[in-house]
């Protein structure tokens, strides 16, 4: 008698080899709450883009505690880099990170060249020093020592509004690959590097100048990452995987660190200018409590990665989306511009045109969808072309 597997299929789950949500860890090989926490994360960056723009403007305690929330969201990338620390010496950790590099070099060139002569077709042809300025800008470079508030124009060419953070990423990876193994092995010198690190950025703070490539938020990126690594040596992850979701103590550190997180954005915003090197309105020591506010946030989104990971077609979909979470961040403003230019004539004075809410979310659901397929698209050209044919 075989004997049946008691989780059903599902034909989604097959063919992009994710596991399902009812499987384990052990069994399936894969952490499927990681898979959707970068989902969500990726798709929060989307979202809080079609919004951010039109309040970031604003003082920071007259943006939405909510959307201040999301945007820190973004900080869970830093700490699952540090989460998922890769094995190997320090040269080999750099190489499996050579691919972000070869992107983000390669579409700083090629994506306002292409905008350029997109907008040339249309009609609607920019200057050549608007290129020349959106790349410099793509490549973190504009503005260059000089201080943060310095105001960048809207370049018509440029749609890397999302670059900066892979910048801080790559550059904060050459110190945290050489110092995590030594530093987490050791609570009282993760405690002081971590106290350094955060001096370290609010001194730049009160510097307060732009360094090459974003580098200036390289210590408080590494602060993150290092916690990510210390949640991974406690598998943090994997025993809220396995919790049960019926079992009020699974849902402690949650409650606990909603009431924290939202007394601390109350009496300390964090604003939506982290590009900026802005962490609250204390200058500096703001870095403080904005390294405790991000963690916050990044235990609440693995909660409810947990919860949508226990949700059938809503769970994979997300987890296809944090699958190519690399691509949408990249491409997607990218492509909205792109698709904007053919119906509009781009502004020189904001990023978008008038827009409504439906509209812009119209469009982003439809960007999402679109990169996703071509993502989709490509794995399957590339799985024909390195497969073998059969024999005949």
């Amino acid at each position: 008698m075989v004997k049946k597997n008691p989780i059903p299929s599902n034909p989604l789950l097959y063919r992009l080899k994710i596991p399902h949500p009812m499987e384990s860890y052990e069994t399936s090989g894969r952490l499927r709450t990681a898979d959707v926490l970068k989902g969500i994360l990726i798709l929060g960056i989307v979202f809080v883009h079609i919004f951010m723009l039109n309040e970031s403007g604003k003082p920071e305690r007259t943006i939405s505690p909510i959307l201040q929330c999301l945007y820190l969201g973004l900080i869970g990338f830093f700490v699952t880099s540090g989460y998922f620390l890769p094995s190997g010496n320090y040269t080999e950790k750099i190489k499996k990170r050579s691919k972000l590099l070869i992107v983000l070099t390669l579409c700083s060139l090629i994506f306002p060249v292409a905008l350029f002569l997109w907008l040339w077709v249309l009609g609607q042809p920019s200057t050549l020093d608007d290129l020349s300025f959106s790349i410099v800008r793509s490549f973190g470079n504009l503005n260059v020592f000089m201080p943060f508030d310095t105001p960048c124009p809207v370049n018509v060419c440029y749609s890397a509004y999302t670059h900066y953070f892979l910048w801080v990423m790559l550059g904060s990876f050459l110190i945290f690959y050489a110092i995590a193994d030594r530093v987490l092995a050791d609570l009282r010198l993760f405690a002081v590097v971590i106290t350094c690190l955060l001096l370290v950025e609010a001194v730049i703070t009160v510097i307060n100048l732009n360094l090459p490539f974003y580098s200036n938020l390289i210590p408080i990126s590494v602060a993150f990452m290092l916690f990510g690594a210390l949640l991974s040596q406690h598998k943090f992850l994997e025993i809220l995987e396995a919790a049960r979701i019926r079992s009020f103590k699974t849902w402690i550190p949650l409650i606990a660190s909603l009431v924290v997180l939202a007394f601390l954005v109350y009496l300390f915003p964090p604003g939506i200018t982290f590009d900026f090197n802005y962490f609250g309105e204390y200058g500096g020591l703001s870095a403080f409590p904005f390294l405790v506010e991000g963690l916050l946030v990044f235990v609440v989104f693995s909660y409810v990665s947990m919860i949508i990971a226990h949700i059938p077609i809503i769970s994979d979909i997300i987890s296809v989306c944090g699958k190519y979470c690399l691509a949408l961040a990249v491409i997607h403003v990218f492509v909205v511009r792109v698709i904007l230019a053919i119906f509009y004539t781009l502004p020189t004075d904001a990023i978008y045109p008038p827009l409504s809410t439906v509209q812009m979310l119209l469009l982003s659901v439809f960007d999402i969808g679109f990169i996703i397929a071509m993502c989709m698209l490509i794995d399957r050209w590339k799985a024909s072309y390195i497969s073998p044919s059969p024999s005949v």
